[in-house]
């Protein structure tokens, strides 16, 4: 028997605007919910679980009247209610800011959603500070995110490319408000419609989009640590939707770190180094967005966005490096100053259209993106003897530039009239050039104070990467409550780089095959159940590829590596979600997934005791685990959500004779309470047990904050004050690497304790998310950590 469409508009009956994230209940004739949903920020509601019979509708939301309606279904066209009123709740005697009940997590199949607008604690923070409280994250001090520990991820901003966040993710969060974001998808198992790139999946950002004909936000923030000042606003007139947004930002990063490193031969000790290093910088940026919508009609939608960004973020450090004999006596001492310069600046312009047929369901997207940046890394390193008297200097000037197209289509076939049933289908062309230009100049023995060009560090580096792929998809609900979604994707790669002076040149084509399939089975209005399997690979970026050799540190040398291959991931995914209309919400998965021909970071040590690391592909890793989420509310005002995971993962690599394995596990709980008068307190708390790597494990980690808001609903006020860490200045972290010819500890301690203040100014209403697809260029394993 074919399923049924219910469907309506809730809005309230005094403005009718639309009522927002109200819960909708269908009971059948003894009173037993039988289909659950909530109206969306249209106030539209929807749902297609019942059959034919008597039916009561029941519609809630907190300030308003409950509204309970009796309808049939008798026949196979849809049921239509039309808008719907609710009356305010007039029996209060106290006036009441009337805010959204929707949970903090919900699941959707293949997917987890954290609606960080709900958060009280994110309030005057950044997207890192979002990121760290999403379910199955985790963000490090340098806020670099990993995804049930692997941090091959794509990060998208409303569906799209983000050319920042190419650049360097850690960067591009904390140059992205906290305020302006509305949630975060999570997806685990990206569908044949994402890029293949991504092994450990993809995370979405929903930013907030202005619903009155006037609306905005100015957000000042003051602190020890940063200081902000985010504006946004957005305009609504007749068929056109303009919003913009600002970020002003400046943020203080201060680390201490000490390393002990033993040298071996033949298992027999050769010598110490230690190294004793003070990182202290203050890192201004600046970024700015401006979106664009019209609407002609109701079937044809134009949309144009632009956004840019600016920023330095340098690396000076202060160090002292120490080279002892086995027998503990100082060989070789001297301290080494470092002053970089690490501008960066780019933009993104996207344009698209969409077109909605007469056939329901039936649509077309057309999307075209341009990317420019420009992203230097330059380093002034001094090297003096115990009596401060400069024995050597080294000048590196690295001059990176990044030019991109993309050109995308996506066509949506329903296959049957209730639009249950549909065929999805798109083909995209990814055109990227990215060339570094390096050069080196070093002081000679006995001439400390003058440097010369180093020809053999010096050169061109040019990288064009273009991609071509085509997918479709089928997706199935039948009304048994089962659903399949299930496709492929093809793509083709083709790679082409010179090092001008070296006289090097390759070429390099590949074609993957990117199979996924999603089952999806609806137990009753609360319970699903859902199976997944995708496949994944990752395309090293020009970061892992630029063969520059970074030796800021003279101990500790990074250097890129042109002969990167991808690297190809399988995972399987089991699913139970439990989400209850009284606030409780249960997300429980287990997951197993391998990657062959893995891009892994191999550090090798000289007799001089000095580590360089390069990425490789000489490895396989596979690791298996359980996440858990929750959210539930043990009293009526206050709320408790948290995420738990333990996994288990192995690396091998047979040509460096590596088994490495072992358990890691985490979990943090966020807990939240409203006071009278406007008042919220918030606890955050975060720690990761330690992580095996390939070549040894990371350390255990512990991160926590506390939050206090005052609401002024008269005047649309907010303040919030936040603390970090306020028992304790510096949260250490450890990592330990290791191999037959060395074993090395690194001890870094990052400042954590700060305080800061966010007013926050609203006018014109509420924000809510776009709807429009965009570009979403999630094709390259973002490697780089800074500089």
């Amino acid at each position: 028997m074919p399923g049924f469409l219910i469907k309506g508009t809730l809005v309230d009956s005094a403005s009718s605007k639309a009522i927002e994230f109200a819960t909708i209940s269908i009971l059948d004739d003894r009173q037993q919910v039988v289909a659950l949903t909530y109206s969306d920020e249209n106030g539209v509601f929807k749902s297609t679980d019942i059959q034919t019979g008597s039916y009561f509708i029941n519609l809630s939301f907190v300030g308003y009247r409950q509204k309970r309606l009796a309808f049939k279904i008798t026949s196979t066209a849809p049921y239509d209610f039309g808008t719907v009123r609710l009356v305010p709740d007039v029996t209060q005697l106290d006036a009441v800011t009337v805010t959204g009940t929707r949970q903090l997590v919900e699941q959707q199949p293949g997917m987890l959603i954290y609606n960080a607008e709900k958060d009280i604690s994110n309030s005057g923070g950044t997207a890192a500070d979002v990121l760290r409280k999403a379910p199955i994250l985790n963000v490090d001090a340098a806020g670099n995110v990993t995804m049930r520990g692997n941090s091959n991820l794509r990060i998208l901003i409303n569906g799209k490319y983000s050319g920042q966040m190419a650049r360097n993710a850690a960067d591009a969060l904390n140059m992205m408000p906290a305020g302006s974001i509305k949630s975060v998808e999570v997806i685990t198992s990206p569908s044949a419609r994402y890029d293949a790139e991504g092994a450990a999946g993809v995370i979405n950002i929903i930013t907030k989009k202005g619903s009155q004909s006037t609306s905005g936000t100015i957000e000042v923030v003051g602190g020890n640590l940063e200081q902000a000042i985010n504006p946004r606003i957005a305009l609504n007139r007749d068929r056109w939707n303009v919003s913009s947004t600002l970020h002003l930002h400046r943020f203080r990063n201060k680390e201490l770190s000490s390393v002990d490193r033993t040298t071996f031969e033949n298992g027999v000790e050769t010598g110490k180094v230690r190294q004793e290093i003070v990182r202290d910088n203050a890192k201004p940026h600046s970024s700015g967005d401006l979106q664009i919508e019209y609407l002609p009609d109701s079937a044809n939608v134009f949309n144009f966005s632009v956004n840019g960004w600016l920023g330095n973020w340098p690396q000076n450090s202060e160090q002292r490096n120490s080279r002892l004999t086995p027998d503990g006596q100082v060989a070789d001492q001297f301290f080494q100053s470092v002053k970089t310069k690490a501008p960066n600046k780019g933009i993104d312009l996207n344009l698209g259209y969409t077109k909605k047929f007469r056939k329901p369901g039936e649509e077309l997207y057309l999307m075209a993106q341009h990317n420019r940046s420009i992203d230097n890394y330059d380093y002034n390193a001094f090297q003096r003897d115990d009596e401060q008297f400069l024995i050597y200097r080294e000048i590196n000037n690295n001059n990176t530039h990044n030019r991109e197209w993309t050109f995308q289509g996506d066509y949506i076939l329903p296959l049957t009239p209730s639009g249950k049933h549909a065929l999805e289908s798109g083909m995209k062309a990814i055109l990227r050039n990215v060339g570094s230009q390096y050069e080196v100049q070093a002081s000679e023995d006995g001439s400390p104070n003058e440097v010369t060009i180093v020809p053999s560090r010096t050169d061109r580096f040019d990288y064009r990467q273009d991609v071509l792929a085509a997918y479709s998809q089928l997706k199935f609900k039948w009304n048994n409550g089962w659903a399949l979604h299930a496709g492929a994707r093809v793509e083709g790669t083709f790679l082409e780089g010179t090092q001008r002076d070296a006289g090097v040149h390759f070429t390099s084509d590949f074609w993957n095959f990117v199979p996924s399939a999603t089952i999806f089975k609806k137990l009753n209005a609360n319970n699903n159940l859902t199976l997944s399997y995708t496949k994944r690979i990752s395309r090293p970026s020009i970061w892992d590829l630029n063969p520059n050799r970074d030796s800021q540190d003279p101990k500790n040398i990074v250097v890129g590596n042109p002969s990167l291959k991808p690297e190809e991931l399988n995972q399987m995914e089991f699913t139970y979600a439990l989400q209850m209309n009284s606030d409780l919400f249960l997300n429980f998965s287990a997951f197993g997934r391998k990657t062959n021909n893995s891009i892994e970071s191999i550090v090798t040590m000289d007799s001089q005791g000095v580590a360089t690391t390069t990425k490789q592909n000489l490895a396989s890793n596979a690791q298996y685990g359980i996440n858990v989420s929750t959210s539930f509310s043990p009293l009526p005002d206050w709320k408790i959500n948290s995420n738990a995971n333990i996994r288990h993962a192995r690396f091998k690599s047979g040509a460096l004779g590596i088994d490495n394995q072992g358990a890691a596990w985490g979990i943090n709980i966020n807990t939240s309470w409203k006071l009278p008068k406007h008042f919220s307190v918030q606890a955050y708390g975060d720690y990761d047990a330690r992580s095996i790597e390939l070549q040894g494990f990371e350390g255990a980690w512990f991160y926590y904050s506390f939050s206090a808001k005052k609401e002024l609903p008269a005047r649309k006020l907010t303040l919030t004050l936040t603390t970090v860490s306020p028992f304790g200045a510096y949260r250490p972290q450890k990592e330990v690497i290791s191999s037959p010819e060395f074993h090395s500890v690194m001890r870094n301690q990052y400042l954590l304790r700060s305080v800061k203040l966010s007013l926050n100014w609203e006018f014109g209403g509420l924000f809510k998310q776009g709807s429009g697809r965009k570009i979403t260029n999630d094709d390259l394993k973002n490697a780089k950590q800074g500089g």
